[in-house]
Parts: structure tokens; sequence; C-alpha cells
């Protein structure tokens, strides 16, 4: 299995198409949400949007505790062995069930603390439905068995389901119960066919559980866990302080400026997902590594750096397109927060990835304690001091202290990723797209052509800059 997972013989064309399945998945995915996304903040207003998000970061915490790293060592162990970890499956699920049980309770507790009877029910509802459907969801078995197609329609279908819902029930503030109504029902339908194919491709499912390896998976386990309640720190702190400070119409507008660059974080990482299965083999077999760190920079870098700058050129167009004339208050913030599409993807590539894939699971827990602790206290320290300017300023720092620390663990074979010079065409690119893009949206505000005129200098330049590189490869060819 590990022998035919390593053949070489045509990686490009293979991984091309994993590649293609999982970003066309994705895209797909983010089109769905991007139509989703404006039509929640409108329907629902700054206040209650506000309300829902806050609602998901508590909830999400609640998840860390649910599953305490156990499938992020799932997926781990199956990237690296494949079905030779199939073993393992009855107790992660047995352990996520405990730790389920532990997490609802405390839920129930946060929920009868809160003074909004609307902001309860949601925590109630949303919360006990995600603990239970989260213990049936195979997602991350799917990506580490590298059964990325199958993923990919998995994961439309339950975008498309969870739209259908989002489209047909809501219809203003009152209607918010039908977003985890449609979440919750999409996800179960679509984890039950995730199961029929990871049923095939296990050719049946383990069913013994073996307290005795309890110890084994924890420990491990609990570093990723530890991890995961970090990155909760640093990513949903700000959603909570800014409803203790500044209350439910600032956290609407912050909610939305976070989400907004959120999108954009998702389509710059989705080349991470492709590329941690074959980092994970790699790492077992101590072998190109280097070679596969500098290529993810490579791809990270060409999508982050002009995303990061053409938000904030245009974010004057962008956010009242999107979200509405009612948020147009969110857009420095949307501005300020736009670092934010490189620091991410940097952070997620340098530990979600690389420190990740290689089993590091210390250096793994230690970039992300660097970042929740740098981000709670600067989440407590500057929304105070400086409203939401100071939020989205900890929102960015946070990552970019991960992303740090993250790099100063890293092997000393693999610090020289940064030496790539597609970062400084990534750069220079960017720069003349920014440029163009300035000049341009004075003469015309139509946002969608402004984009289009910036996004296709941004691939011009790109392709000028590298024309010998590429004329190099044509010419081998």
């Amino acid at each position: 299995m590990v022998q035919q997972g390593l053949k070489q013989s045509t990686p490009i064309v293979r991984y091309g198409g994993y590649l293609f399945s999982v970003a066309g998945a994705r895209v797909l995915g983010i089109v769905i949400s991007s139509a989703t996304f404006p039509f929640l903040v409108r329907r629902l207003g700054v206040e209650t949007y506000g309300v829902w998000s806050y609602v998901v970061a508590v909830c999400a915490f609640l998840e860390a505790v649910a599953n305490p790293g156990l499938t992020t060592y799932a997926t781990q162990q199956f990237a690296a062995k494949r079905t030779e970890a199939a073993e393992i499956l009855p107790n992660i699920l047995f352990l996520r069930l405990i730790c389920s049980v532990i997490a609802a309770a405390g839920l129930w507790v946060i929920a009868g603390f809160d003074t909004r009877a609307d902001v309860s029910f949601l925590l109630r509802f949303y919360g006990t439905g995600m603990l239970c459907i989260g213990i049936t969801g195979v997602d991350y078995l799917l990506n580490s068995l590298e059964l990325f197609h199958a993923h990919s329609i998995i994961a439309i279908a339950q975008q498309s389901l969870y739209a259908a819902g989002i489209f047909a029930f809501i219809r203003g503030p009152t209607d918010v119960g039908w977003i985890p109504a449609s979440i919750l029902g999409s996800a179960l339908l679509t984890n039950i066919a995730g199961w029929l194919v990871l049923r095939s491709k296990l050719h049946g499912l383990p069913t013994r559980v073996r307290p005795a390896h309890w110890k084994d998976i924890m420990v491990p386990s609990v570093h990723y866990g530890l991890s995961s309640l970090m990155s909760n720190l640093y990513h949903r702190t700000g959603h909570v302080a800014v409803r203790w400070f500044l209350g439910e119409h600032p956290l609407g507008l912050y909610a939305a400026a976070v989400r907004l660059v959120g999108v954009l974080r998702d389509l710059v990482t989705l080349v991470l997902v492709v590329m941690m299965p074959r980092m994970a083999l790699s790492a077992r077999m101590k072998t190109g590594m280097a070679r596969l760190s500098k290529m993810a920079s490579s791809v990270i870098a060409l999508l982050s750096i002009p995303f990061m700058l053409g938000t904030i050129v245009a974010a004057h167009l962008i956010v009242p397109l999107v979200m509405g004339a009612n948020y147009s208050e969110a857009i420095p913030l949307v501005k300020l927060t736009a670092p934010y599409v490189v620091t991410a993807p940097a952070a997620s590539l340098l530990t979600g990835t690389i420190l990740y894939a290689m089993g590091r699971h210390r250096a793994y827990l230690a970039s992300t304690i660097s970042g929740a602790v740098a981000g709670v206290l600067l989440y407590f320290t500057l929304i105070p001091l400086f409203g939401l300017k100071g939020a989205g300023l900890a929102f960015v720092i946070g990552e970019s202290v991960v992303a740090a620390v993250g790099y100063a663990l890293l092997p000393a074979d693999l610090r020289g990723l940064w030496k790539n010079p597609l970062i400084a065409v990534a750069i220079c690119a960017a720069l003349l797209m920014a440029g163009v893009v300035v000049v341009f949206s004075k003469y015309n505000s139509q946002p969608i052509l402004v984009v289009t005129v910036g996004a296709a200098v941004y691939v011009l330049g790109t392709v000028w800059f590298v024309r010998k590189w590429l004329i190099e490869q044509l010419g081998g060819a």
C-alpha cells in the first residue's frame, strides 16, 4: 500500500486531478456560500447576524471539548498508514461519544445563563444537534484516504441542501432558527452517504472497541485537541469580546467582516487539503517534504497576496455589493483585516499542514498556544481601547504569531521554503494589479468590472514575470 502510494509515474496528472476535484468542489461551495452570505446578512440584519455568529463561536469552543483532537489524530494516522489504521476507528468514535456528552452538559449550563431567550434557544438547538451529528462526520477520513472525488461530491451536496434550506425559509430576523435546521439536516444526510463510501473503501468497518489502546490515542489527540481549542481562541474570542464590550450591532459588523476575509482564506487554503496526505506519507518515508512544502508555499503566495491587496483597494466597492448599504461601517474593518488572507494560509501551511503531517504534535501545540495567548490578550486589551479597529488588529496579529512560531519550529531543512522566486512574482504582480485597480476605480465604480480588470492585470503580470521560466519548461517538454 505504501509503495503504491509513492508511485511517481504521473504525479502531476494524479494530483492535478485531485486538485481540480477539490478545487472545483471548494470553489462551488464558496460560490454557494457567496450567495447565502449576502442573503443572510441582508435578511437577518446587522444585530441578528451578529447574534448568530456569536452562537457559532460558542459552539465551536464546545466542539473542541467534544472532539479533543481525536479526528485530527485519526486523519494523520489514516494519511500515513491508510487502511492499516482502520482498527483505531471504533475507539475514536466511542471516545468522541463520551466527550460529546461532557460538552453537551457544558452547553446547557452556558445557555441557561444567557440573558437573551433567542440566544439561549439557538445555543441549545444548534449546539446539541452539532454535537450529535458531529460524531457521524467522515470528511477527515475521506480526505486522509485521498478519496477527494467522493468527498467533493458529498461536500457539494451538503452545501446545496443547506443553501436550499436558507433560500426557502429565511425571510427575516425571526427565521434565524432555520439556519441551524438547514445545517444539521444537510450534514446528517451527507454524513450517511460518506459512511457508505468509506465502508466500500475499507471493505467493511471494524467494530471492536479496545480500551487498552485509548492511552495511545489520547496522548497525541489531546495535543491536537488543545491546539484546536487554542485555534478557536484566536479565531473566535473576538466574537465574544466584541459582544461583551461593544454590543450586538458592532458584533454584526465584525462578524460580517471576518466572514468575508474568511471566504477568501478558504479559496487560498484549498490546495493544502490535497497536499496534506501526501506530506504525511512523505514525512513517514523521509523523502520529498522540501519539494512539497515549496510547491504549497508557491500556490499560497500566488493566491493570497493578490487577494489581500485587492481587498484593501476595492473594499469600498465589494462591501456594499456583497453585504448591502447597512454594512458600510464595516469597510474600514474589512481593509484592516485583509492581511488575514495572507497570515492565515501561512499559519495553515506551516503549522496545520507541515508540522501536523510530520506528526510533530508538540510543535503544533506550541504554535497554536502562542497565537491563542497573543490573540486573547490583544482582544481584551485593544477592543476596550480602539473598538472594532482593535478587534480587527487582534484578529490578524493572533494568526501572524501562529505562523511565526510555526516557522521557527520547522525542521532546519524546511526553513528555506520562503526563498521562493514565485513569492516575489506574486508581490510584484499584485502591486501592479492594486495600482491599476486604484486608478481604474476612480473612473468606473462597477465592482464586478473593477475586479475583473484587476484579476486580468494580475494574471498577465504573473505570466510576464515568469515568461522565461515558462519558455524553458515548454522547451524542455
